[in-house]
């Protein structure tokens, strides 16, 4: 008995994660042109233990969500130490236990709760794990949480307790040692929020460190919290329990009147008594008003609710080289294939739940090609009408380019948010989610594009060969392609309204390098670089050799004088005689894995941060 124990006892000790800091100082630049800096903290400290319902409080633009976000490791402070169980704090090692749960209930809409609890099994959880282990672990959180009745309805139609609750079960997969959420009674009703906070107390009542922030907390929710961390202006006006808060105050000789909230009381206050306050708390080192009178019983009666209760989960076995190199670098639970399959099967599977958008584009295809097709009707076997074909081919293009570059410049942006909390919570690397999205985006544009392909190309009356029509098609679905992959880099660099705005200034100087509108001998020398790096230009010339290239018979003329009865002639004028194949396919291919590089690039930057 006494080594059971014994063995509890290490393992209670490994999993409680007490969390310290001290003279934490932040500052931001005013603006991009100021040389003055902003101080948000200045020189705060404080201590949070295991075992406590902790909230940080203040009034608007005090500093508590900067403050979340840096012991979070979301953000680095200009100085100051960061603390787990009195060592300095190791970023990597602490990042893999504990989750920051931000004020967006942002979660995969087109997944039933099971369905995403499931995916994040096989994200969170290594292979030591096995796949009975992972269904009782879902199943554990689902019925802790309250969820049993709405476990196969999506996401998207969950009220918004049951949204927090699931993302808070997300996390709660890994079983994390220190639990950080940003604002978790945010928009919610008195009633949920009472769930949602007694849910918090709970969890912490199980050995974890939870820390929350909270606007103003009002008295019935004050019952479920073990320790205040008040701020002000940048510092601390209080640290410890709700209880030893009127005490703390009427040593300063403030009064709460009776029946005021006392925590309301402090906010009121704080402005006019800051230096005081911060003073009396030490700038959040002063412990010795941190005395909790509650009782669990109290609580219970108040709120009646099942008690969560989690299986603990089998530790990695791994050899010492392998916890040594765990130490050192960051890293993830699962490996990069597993990574890229589970994150690939997630996107067809809610491409699939919402078959809306993907009708839609398909339609907008076959309209726009069936509208093409009779406009330009069986024109593509006379040479009266070469100049027409052309046209017809830049425009396909344009259109193609278009369609594919605005779907996902409008579907990509909308799961940043998502993005951001799975990839801080190291659910998975950025560049296997990238190549995972780009991977479940081309099914769809390959079927809509050879759609449009098959039926322009046949009404138009181009040549009934197999090897001109694959050769056109091939052209289409890399131009289509590449404009994938630089609506992946709108997407990534703004949101859904500024892609919009700013997605003509990418897409526009390719346009006007084309090769329809200027030719590369009438631009001006200065101008002429821009041809090689146009992807529409390339992709155009792709389209005349399919055309009237890999020596196409002389054509037949439906009029008195035919300039290009020749299909070379037309080649000539175009000034594409010294071209070839190779360099189109070529070129593009070289497009589109640099802007992908830079989308991915961008994507990484913008995760490490609020932007």
């Amino acid at each position: 008995m006494s080594n059971d124990s014994e063995s509890q006892d290490n393992s209670s000790s490994e999993f409680s994660l007490n969390l310290g800091f001290e003279d934490l100082q932040y500052s931001v630049r005013h603006g991009i042109f100021t040389r003055g800096r902003k101080c948000i903290l200045n020189n705060i400290s404080g201590t949070f233990n295991a075992g406590e319902l902790t909230v940080i409080m203040g009034q608007s633009g005090a500093g508590k969500s900067s403050l979340m976000d840096i012991l979070a490791g979301y953000t680095k402070p200009t100085s100051g130490n960061l603390y787990v169980n009195g060592q300095l704090r190791n970023e990597d090692s602490f990042r893999r236990r504990s989750c920051y749960i931000l004020q967006e209930d942002q979660v995969q809409d087109m997944l039933t709760i099971y369905e995403s609890l499931t995916i994040a099994a096989e994200l969170k959880l290594g292979n030591h794990v096995t796949k009975e282990q992972k269904k009782k672990r879902i199943d554990e959180i689902i019925t802790s949480l309250s969820l049993e009745r709405a476990q196969n309805t999506r996401a998207g139609d969950l009220s918004g307790g049951q949204k927090k609750r699931l993302a808070i079960g997300l996390e709660l997969i890994s079983d994390p040692p220190i639990m950080f959420l940003d604002e978790p009674t945010s928009g919610l009703d008195i009633s949920i929020s009472k769930q949602i906070l007694y849910l918090l107390h709970l969890l912490a009542r199980q050995g974890r460190t939870v820390v929350i922030t909270m606007h103003q907390p009002s008295a019935t929710l004050l019952r479920m919290v073990d320790r205040l961390y008040t701020v002000i202006a940048g510092r601390c006006a209080y640290t410890g329990s709700v209880d030893s808060l009127i005490p703390y105050l009427e040593q300063m000789n403030l009064r709460c009147p009776p029946y005021h909230n006392p925590v309301d009381f402090l906010i009121e206050i704080c402005a006019e008594n800051a230096n005081k306050l911060v003073e009396a708390s030490q700038n959040g080192n002063n412990n010795e008003w941190n005395i909790n009178n509650k009782t669990e019983n109290n609580l219970k009666e108040s709120i009646r609710s099942d008690e969560v209760f989690l299986t603990t989960l089998p530790s990695p076995k791994e050899d010492p080289t392998n916890k040594i190199l765990l130490a050192l670098k960051s890293t993830y639970s699962t490996s990069y294939w597993k990574q890229f399959t589970t994150l690939t099967r997630r996107s067809i599977l809610s491409l699939w739940r919402n078959p809306v958008f993907t009708i839609i584009i398909s339609g907008i295809h076959c309209s726009m090609a069936l509208f093409v097709g009779l406009l330009f009707y069986n024109i593509g076997g006379d040479a009266k009408y070469i100049r027409d074909n052309f046209s017809m081919l830049n425009y396909s293009l344009m259109f193609l380019m278009f369609t594919a570059f605005s779907a996902v410049t409008i579907t990509f942006p909308v799961q940043i948010p998502v993005i951001r909390r799975e990839h801080f919570n190291r659910w998975y690397s950025t560049s296997a989610y990238f190549i995972s999205t780009l991977i479940s985006t081309l099914p769809t544009q390959t079927v809509c594009t050879l759609t449009y392909a098959c039926i322009a190309y046949w009404l138009t009356g181009q040549p009934v060969e197999i090897k001109r029509f694959l050769t056109f098609s091939w052209t289409l679905l890399m131009v289509s392609y590449v404009a994938v992959c630089i609506g992946l880099l709108n997407g990534a660099m703004f949101n859904v309204k500024n892609g919009v705005v700013f997605g003509p200034f990418f897409i526009m100087p390719f346009t006007i390098f084309s090769g329809f509108f200027l030719r590369y001998s009438d631009a001006p020398f200065y101008f002429r670089w821009l041809f090689h790096i146009s992807f529409l230009k390339h992709g155009l010339v792709g389209l005349i050799f399919a055309i009237y290239g890999m020596d196409r018979e002389k054509l037949p003329c439906s009029d008195i004088y035919c300039h290009f009865t020749i299909p070379k002639q037309f080649i000539t004028e175009m000034e594409l005689a010294t071209e070839s194949y190779t360099f189109v396919v070529l070129p593009l291919l070289a497009i589109g894995v640099c802007v992908f590089l830079c989308s991915y690039v961008i994507l990484r930057i913008r995760l490490k941060s609020k932007w």
